[in-house]
C-alpha cells in the first residue's frame, strides 16, 4: 500500500474514533442521567447535569486524541530527518 493511501486510512481512523468518542460520552451521560431521574423521581435534573458532563467529556476526548496525533506526527517527522 502506498504512503498516500496509508495516510488517508490513518486520518479516517482518527476522525472516526473522535466521532465514536463524542457519541459514547454524551450517550453515557444521558443514559446515566435518565436512570438517576427515574430512580430518585426527579424530573430532568440529573439528565441535564450528566448531559453537560457528557459534553465536557466529549470535548476532553477530542482534545486528547488531537494531542496524541500531534505528538505522533511530530515524532514521525523527527525520525525522518
Amino acid at each position: 500500500m502506498d504512503e498516500e493511501k496509508r495516510n488517508l486510512l490513518k486520518t479516517l481512523g482518527v476522525v472516526s474514533s473522535m466521532g465514536i468518542s463524542v457519541v459514547l460520552a454524551i450517550a453515557f451521560g444521558v443514559i446515566f442521567g435518565r436512570f438517576l431521574d427515574e430512580r430518585f423521581g426527579t424530573k430532568h435534573l440529573f439528565f441535564f447535569i450528566f448531559l453537560f458532563i457528557g459534553i465536557i467529556a466529549a470535548f476532553r476526548n477530542i482534545y486528547v486524541i488531537i494531542g496524541r496525533e500531534i505528538r505522533n506526527s511530530e515524532s514521525g517527522e523527527n525520525k525522518r530527518k
